[in-house]
């Protein structure tokens, strides 16, 4: 409905009062968002406009209290309606030059430029000799858009010019540029470049500025992160910083006990926490997650949960980052039970989810991805609903998930090209790195913005190839990139790389040696961890003592729980008892609290040593620590319980695991043990009691392949409601809720079965978080894992010991449980093809027991029969088939 005259008449008034208010009183950014949507609702009901002079105010306005590069598209709106106004004869050189600093400040460099090439276009090339400004405000733009290079070249030539007109006698002043000087300083150490930046500090503190702590915090911030600088030169940097009058602030001290913990300097932090707090300023949320995030990824639990508590107590609102964090630390020490409960509660509180805290779900989703079905469906669905943030690590990670081919996921284009083939990947990021920085320097500036995410999303992609076994692609990518001069160090993508090379027998490319050379910002000890594990799996034993020298020497300085696991594997692999107990003795010294795999090595370790007596201490230690017994460490403690004769042990320990926590153990597992407990009489009735169980598996565990398992991914879909409800509906029920795909029930129904479901599903319980204040119930209730599937080798087991024992029956027996389980395994063929890899076909050996048994029972026209259908069926082999029943059955192993 059109406006009438009067009501378009205040409403112009009332916006120039504010336009006018505006460029006296600075206002917040919700007073100028209720202004542009009174602007934008005067604009659609009438044909006014702002002219010249209120379009300049309106970009004041814009310029002073605007946060978000939105407003770059509103203030270039306003002045494209102004170009449009022939009245207005287009936007004067003020307007234009309003519209510059607005770009500069988010650093839209395309923009400025095209500004700047209109505006000559339109009033000259000489458009800006009377703006002071105007070369600032380019400087500005570069800087902001992370060219630091472009703008000390532009600044460099800018002051040449200046000098060369003072010394032809002009008098104007030469402006000293500042705020320009400050920006190129704080872009140098954006990218890390502690010399330049200090060049132009020194240049700062001539001209009589740079005294303000936020410049001097971002240079101790760049000496901090940077692993090539000790702690004593913070410490000179803040003695410099004082000497200049400048007063420390909250993050001054956030800084310093992040260079700390970096350092490994625990009793640092912790006085400079105490300075802190003594010089009056509270901790707030980024001092602990500076601390939280340091302390988890270094292995440092006990610590980081006294961090969380004292939040709690302080009433300390968590941030993304510190949740994340604890997230990470919980999957590393196997929790991920906790991990799912947490994602599953914070999904039903609804809005967007911290892609930090999605990434460490997803992860631990894709280390198990048969167990988690349910969660996998919620991730997609959070996906589909635009719930989760554009990154490149999240969609490296989401086209892992089973069931994400039939899924709509809406404006992730790196998620539908990681679906596709690993060869058009490759070449599109080849073809990408080709043209992503030529020479032009028109094209350096319009990419420029850009180029971080690029680099990002290029490391994402060689690691996600790499994981997907992509390793040809992965290196032509790594070299496109090196011959661009794109620099592809980040910790991860060595890391992978560096596994990447001991996997497949590769030496490692001159490339990526370099890489690591010029990678300053990675902690040593992290290089020398991923090169020590590489020379460990490749075999390399007189590489791997020399870098085990050189990280026991880099842990004094950076120790971390990864570094400590990485020589924990060296003293496995030489089999060093004594050295693998001195490092763990060193690793809770540091205040370092071991994880799955700090577990696992040493529980690895005393089993191939066949030491008993510290295998069942160090798996005592893991359940002592709260470690849930995953499959390697209780498929170790097992063999070294039967290699040492300890049945009772072996099957005790199995029956925790697999009923009390749930892990499930694989067939060659079980038939180590069926083969040594058949080897006495008194072990007959455990093993026919394995067997009997393996027999009676399953039919999920049997047909556990990916297509079952998007299958069921498709299933817990159809249990959910849409996320896209209406706001009314969602402030009633609270979120999101579980409902049957064909009707909608009531909201009091809908919240006992969302109630139900969160506390107590089909698959796995919910259990109590860190983050849950309330008191929970025992976690440890989870439902326990079915027997594996038996295998040939699990009949020839059964057989062997039956017949070496004269139990005939149980041989027949043996042979019939195995038609009758290849009977089943046909049946479930029909549906789910994968359970055809599962039947097992018999061969000689199983032939000749059976006949032997039948014999022995009396039975020889049974048996007789038996050898002729299989040697028509070509069961039997050409020498069985040669020498005949008899003499087959005479060189069985029976006693």
């Amino acid at each position: 409905m059109p406006y009438s005259a009067e009501e378009i008449s205040k409403a112009v008034d009332r916006l120039r009062r504010k336009l006018e208010r505006y460029i006296h009183f600075p206002r917040t950014l919700m007073k100028l968002e209720a202004m542009w949507s009174m602007y934008m609702e005067v604009r659609s009901g009438s044909s006014w406009r702002v002219d010249a002079a209120e379009t300049d105010q309106f970009l004041q306005a814009i310029l002073r209290s605007s946060v978000g590069t939105l407003w770059c598209d509103r203030a270039q709106m306003l002045v494209d309606e102004l170009d449009e106004r022939p009245e207005c004869m287009g936007a004067s050189p003020v307007v234009t030059m309003a519209l510059i600093r607005v770009l500069a400040k988010f650093g839209d460099v395309q923009r400025v430029n095209a500004a700047v090439k209109k505006a000559a276009d339109k009033h000259g090339p000489e458009w800006s000799t009377g703006v002071t400004d105007y070369i600032e405000t380019r400087v500005i733009a570069l800087a902001r858009a992370d060219l630091p290079k472009q703008a000390a070249e532009m600044l460099e030539k800018s002051n040449g010019r200046k000098a060369a007109a003072e010394q032809k006698g002009c008098t104007k002043p030469v402006h000293p540029y500042a705020v320009a000087l400050r920006e190129l300083m704080l872009a140098w150490t954006r990218d890390r470049d502690a010399d330049r930046a200090w060049m132009c500090l020194s240049q700062l503190l001539a001209l009589g500025y740079g005294r303000a702590t936020r410049e001097w915090n971002a240079m101790l911030h760049v000496h901090a992160v940077d692993m090539r600088y000790r702690f004593h030169l913070l410490e000179q940097v803040l003695g410099r910083m004082r000497s200049s009058g400048v007063t420390y602030d909250a993050a001054t001290y956030n800084i310093m006990m992040h260079g700390s913990l970096l350092r490994g300097l625990q009793a640092r932090w912790k006085e400079w926490f105490h300075k802190m707090e003594k010089a009056g300023h509270t901790p707030n949320a980024v001092t602990f997650t500076t601390l939280l995030v340091q302390l988890a990824h270094s292995g440092q639990w006990s610590e980081a949960l006294q961090v969380v508590r004292y939040m709690r107590q302080n009433n300390v609102a968590a941030t993304a980052a510190t949740t994340s964090s604890v997230l990470s630390m919980e999957r590393q020490r196997n929790r991920v039970n906790r991990i799912m409960s947490h994602f599953r509660r914070q999904v039903l509180k609804g809005g967007e989810i911290a892609v930090s805290e999605f990434t460490v779900v997803v992860a631990a989703i894709l280390d198990s991805p048969k167990k988690w079905a349910s969660e996998t469906a919620l991730a997609i669905r959070c996906l589909e609903d635009r719930r989760i943030s554009e990154s490149a690590v999240v969609d490296a990670l989401a086209a892992r998930l089973p069931g994400i081919g039939t899924s709509r996921i809406p404006d992730r284009p790196l998620l539908s090209l990681l679906q596709d083939d690993a060869g058009s990947v490759a070449g599109s990021f080849t073809r990408g790195i080709q043209g992503a920085f030529p020479e032009s320097e028109s094209r350096q500036l319009a990419v420029g913005a850009q180029r971080r995410s690029f680099v990002q999303t290029l490391n994402v992609v060689i690691r996600f190839l790499l994981r997907s076994h992509n390793w040809e692609q992965a290196e032509t990518l790594v070299r496109s990139a090196s011959e661009a001069k794109i620099n592809t160090s980040e910790p991860h993508t060595l890391v992978s790389l560096l596994h990447w090379c001991s996997r497949s027998g590769h030496p490692q490319p001159s490339e990526l040696k370099e890489q690591i050379a010029a990678a300053s910002f990675v902690p040593p000890s992290a290089l020398a961890t991923a090169q020590l594990v590489s020379s460990i799996k490749s075999g390399d034993m007189a590489s791997a003592r020399v870098l085990f020298g050189q990280l026991e020497k880099q842990t004094r300085d950076f120790p971390s729980i990864r570094a400590f696991n990485a020589q924990l594997m060296y003293a496995s692999a030489i089999q060093d008892a004594e050295l693998l107990e001195s490092k763990w003795r060193q690793m809770e010294s540091c205040g370092i609290m071991p994880d799955a795999t700090s577990h696992r090595t040493r529980i690895f370790c005393y089993s191939q040593m066949d030491n008993l007596l510290r295998t069942r201490r160090a798996y005592s230690d893991m359940l002592d620590y709260g470690n849930p017994p995953t499959f390697p460490a209780v498929s170790a403690m097992v063999r070294c319980c039967v290699r040492k004769g300890d049945m009772e042990l072996a099957l005790r320990v199995m029956r925790h695991a697999e009923h009390s926590h749930g892990t499930a153990l694989n067939t060659t597992t079980y038939n180590y043990v069926l083969s040594r407990a058949g080897g006495s009489i008194d072990g007959m009735a455990t093993m026919h009691g394995m067997f009997a169980s393996m027999l009676q598996t399953s039919d999920e565990r049997i047909c556990s392949a990916l297509s079952d398992v998007e299958r069921a991914v498709e299933r817990e879909k159809l249990r959910f409601a849409d996320l896209r409800v209406l706001k009314a509906e969602r402030d009633g029920l609270g979120s999101w809720l579980l409902r049957p795909a064909e009707t909608r029930e009531s909201s009091a129904r809908l919240r006992r079965a969302l109630a139900k479901w969160t506390t107590s599903r089909a698959a796995n319980s919910a259990e109590p978080t860190m983050f849950d204040n309330e008191p929970h119930a025992d976690a440890s209730a989870v439902p326990p894992a079915d027997s594996p599937p038996p295998n040939a080798t699990t009949f020839i087991i059964v057989m062997r010991a039956s017949g070496q024992h004269a139990q005939w029956l149980r041989v027949v027996q043996a042979w019939e449980a195995l038609a009758s389980f290849n009977h089943r395994i046909d049946a479930l063929a029909t549906h789910r093809v994968h359970a055809a890899t599962h039947r097992i076909a018999p061969f000689s050996r199983m032939i000749g027991w059976t006949a032997l048994a039948l014999t022995q029972l009396g039975r020889h026209d049974e048996a007789k029969t038996l050898w002729a259908a299989a040697s028509e069926t070509g069961v039997l082999s050409p020498s069985a088939r040669k020498m005949g029943m008899e003499k087959t059955v005479r060189q069985l192993p029976v006693r």
